[in-house]
């Protein structure tokens, strides 16, 4: 079985499309994450009427190692 690792839940609205955005600290610019799924319940047409208000990102910490791994 794999080790689970921590995403950041977001009580935020975001859309289908949003994913790879950064989720940063707006005071000091610092990112934070970036967006990996946004819960849609119904269609993505109904996600623009009707946001869930929840987002799933994953911390940098581990897009840094994935990055470091693939060398990027």
């Amino acid at each position: 079985m794999r080790d689970p690792y921590d995403v950041y839940q977001l009580d935020a609205t975001a859309y289908p499309g949003s994913s790879g955005s950064p989720v940063y600290d707006p005071g000091t610019g610092e990112v934070l994450g970036v967006i990996n799924s946004v819960l849609v319940k119904a269609t993505k047409e109904a996600a623009l009427e009707n946001p869930s208000g929840i987002t799933y990102a994953i911390p940098v910490r581990f897009l840094r190692a994935l990055m470091a791994r693939k060398g990027g």
